[in-house]
């Protein structure tokens, strides 16, 4: 009977130990791919050439875009056992739809600054996607205050055509 035991107990710190070191891996490349968009949205702060900023904008709202959709993984338990559960504490990370806001917001203006109303337009629109949400509120109020800027430079330029 106490070999049954041994022998159960053993299994069970096994298992155990199998479930502890998963999560650590995933952490390792969550963190890779958190360095990769932080780099991206360092060099969209740092960087005046818009190609760099509308490329750096573009790979930042994709990973937004990504992580929106991203479903959690939610482990089926019996309701007995789901009661001991507790709520996972929340984590403080950096939000990667505010970086993409804020570097499509950087790259809209400097396209604006260059003439390119086009591309401007492009990125000042993707900000407003973020729109019914009060933690973007300043990005998308500044895009919108560009938005209509270029509109009405549009308007004033047909007015003046003869």
């Amino acid at each position: 009977m106490k070999n049954i035991r041994l022998i159960l107990v053993s299994i069970l710190v096994s298992v155990a130990g199998f479930q502890t070191g998963q999560p650590v891996q995933a952490a390792a490349i969550d963190n890779e791919s958190f360095m990769s968009l932080w780099s991206t949205y360092s060099r969209c702060q740092a960087t005046a050439d818009i190609d760099q900023l509308r490329e750096a904008a573009l790979t930042l709202t994709q990973a937004a875009n990504r992580s929106i959709t991203k479903k959690s993984f939610v482990l089926p338990l019996p309701g007995k056992l789901d009661e001991f559960v507790a709520t996972p504490a929340p984590r403080f990370s950096v939000d990667v739809k505010a970086m993409a806001a804020a570097c499509s917001l950087r790259a809209g203006s400097a396209a604006v600054k260059a003439g390119k109303l086009d591309i401007a337009k492009d990125l000042l629109r993707t900000i407003l996607g973020y729109q019914p949400q009060s933690d973007y509120a300043y990005y998308t109020l500044q895009a919108k205050a560009l938005l209509s800027e270029l509109e009405t430079n549009v308007i004033q330029v047909t007015l003046n055509l003869p």
